[in-house]
């Protein structure tokens, strides 16, 4: 895949995506300090909120916008926020055999559902009800490491980013691989899908990459 733009991101280390479909833009978090950035289309920081969680990864956004769900690597948690910053509650995802190689973002797909990868060793797509009991897991081998996952409701299917593979994948409802795309983006730590395009960010860069979305 080629990009359509490249933008630059105020934001240290970005990782993981979300759409805010309320706003009409992106969330982000940064795994250098404890904030969920909002952001526009081209990488302009339009407000930022700190938050009461740490060595954020991923995060996601419930379908109304008012609830969000970030990932906490080292913590190994899921923790649900409102979207103004209260703290509600944390999961456990208990899987990573090294603290470093944890949870890394989360997604909400038709069911209402959690759905989390696990970076590596092992590298897990899992997914659990929102009061955290897991319903099923799946070991993913086709990339090197699992950056960060989305759903898209348009096509009821799964967006992986992979970092060491500099890798985008797609994977179906039951976690099928449907497709995957080479991309030139260094240490990509986040991925959305906003109508026909898809959103990368880069951690190291700090840079939003554009692209138009493949089938």
């Amino acid at each position: 895949l080629s990009p359509i733009n490249i933008y630059s991101v105020a934001v240290p280390e970005p990782s993981g995506l979300a759409y805010n479909s309320k706003d009409s833009a992106l969330l982000v978090v940064s795994d250098a300090n404890s904030t969920v950035y909002e952001i526009d289309f081209t990488g302009r920081v339009l407000k930022s909120m700190v938050i009461q969680s740490s060595d954020l990864e991923g995060i996601v956004l419930t379908e109304n916008c008012d609830t969000m769900y970030v990932a906490e690597e080292k913590n190994q948690l899921i923790t649900k926020y409102l979207f103004n910053g209260t703290k509600l509650a944390s999961f456990s995802v208990n899987v990573a055999t090294m603290l470093n190689h944890g949870p890394e973002g989360a997604a909400i797909n038709q069911n209402n559902n959690i759905v989390v990868i696990n970076e590596k060793l092992p590298r897990l797509i899992l997914e659990y009800n929102r009061l955290g009991n897991e319903l099923r897991r799946k070991e993913l081998t086709h990339t090197l490491d699992l950056s960060d996952i989305f759903f898209d409701p348009a096509d009821s299917c799964y967006w992986i980013v992979s970092d060491e593979s500099k890798r985008l994948i797609k994977l179906s409802n039951d976690w099928l691989l449907l497709k995957q795309w080479n991309i030139p983006v260094n240490k990509a730590e986040g991925v959305a899908v906003v109508n026909d395009k898809i959103y990368i960010v880069s951690d190291s860069e700090s840079k939003l990459y554009k692209f138009q979305k493949p089938y």
